[in-house]
């Protein structure tokens, strides 16, 4: 029996490597459309809803490309009620860039540090929709225009996945480059707000209420384009969605703030931007960027 032993281990790690190049190829890819058709249709994300009114920020050729972007939204959101502002950038490319350019790595090309060791995840469930995991973290930065200090969520939505069975399903893998292989087509969004208070945690962030709100908006943008894309129509923005009720309540105390990762820096003192090196603790304050776009000179 010992004699087959070497053939059985050889048939075991030819099936293993089989699997993992099978998940980093497009073999199992549930769509033939592009980044590039599915970037026709970011114009679709809906500017206005409910108190919150959005402005268009260009975005720098560079910026775009270093974040592997095929189309990008940079935008800037006020509440009319509360005055609170967010900025947005929603991205789509291939994979490769997309998963690969987080906060916590390029927006240390712009300066920025992070303030956690480590990004926390946090769980975001609403009724009515899928769970919405997103990391963050909070960035600083100090220079001779002052301090920064921001907090960022990110996560993504791979149309592609034959597991969501076509529904809006956005992810906070630990891993994100192996989790989404080769995808052609990979949506990758920031929510970013500036930090009233350093002490101010994830669940008093401007950028989550604004994520509750925005949410059943994009998804179901998301949801149209996807819809016409597969069924052969017109490759044309969906009509804007109508304003939805919002609330600016804060999420869930009992949604830990963080699953898996070490506790998020709760004593933050700069405003986060897109480029994060692992830094300082929340104990040692800095500065950040809160505008997307900025940061986004070092990817977005």
């Amino acid at each position: 029996m010992s004699r087959y032993l070497p053939i059985l281990l050889g048939v075991m790690l030819i099936v293993g490597l089989t699997i993992q190049q099978i998940r980093m190829t497009d073999r199992l890819s549930g769509s033939n459309v592009s980044a590039e058709e599915r970037a026709e249709l970011l114009s679709s994300v809906p500017k206005d809803f409910g108190d919150w009114h959005g402005e268009d920020k260009a975005v720098d050729p560079t910026v775009q490309k270093v974040a592997g972007a095929i189309g990008a939204v940079s935008r800037d959101y006020r509440n009319s009620r509360t005055g609170e502002r967010v900025d947005l950038w929603l991205i789509v490319g291939h994979s490769r860039d997309i998963a690969f350019h987080t906060p916590d790595v390029c927006y240390r090309g712009s300066g920025f540090e992070a303030r956690g060791k480590e990004n926390s995840l946090y769980p975001l469930v609403m009724q009515g929709m899928p769970d919405t995991p997103m990391w963050t973290n909070t960035f600083f930065k100090e220079d001779v225009t002052g301090r920064s200090l921001i907090r960022v969520f990110w996560t993504w939505y791979n149309p592609e996945s034959v597991e969501n069975d076509g529904k809006i399903v956005w992810e906070a893998p630990s891993n994100a480059r192996f989790h989404f292989g080769n995808s052609r087509a990979l949506y990758k969004m920031y929510f970013t707000s500036e930090m009233r208070d350093p002490m101010e945690t994830a669940e008093q962030s401007s950028a989550l209420r604004f994520a509750k709100d925005f949410l059943p908006e994009v998804n179901k943008a998301m949801a149209e384009m996807h819809n016409k894309l597969h069924e052969g129509g017109p490759a044309t923005p969906a009509a804007a969605t109508p304003p939805a009720t919002t609330t600016n309540e804060p999420a869930d105390a009992t949604k830990a703030d963080k699953v898996g990762q070490n506790t998020e820096d709760k004593s933050a003192t700069a405003p986060p931007a897109e480029t994060a090196t692992p830094g300082e603790p929340a104990e040692s304050p800095a500065k950040t960027s809160d505008s997307p776009a900025e940061p986004a000179k070092a990817e977005k």
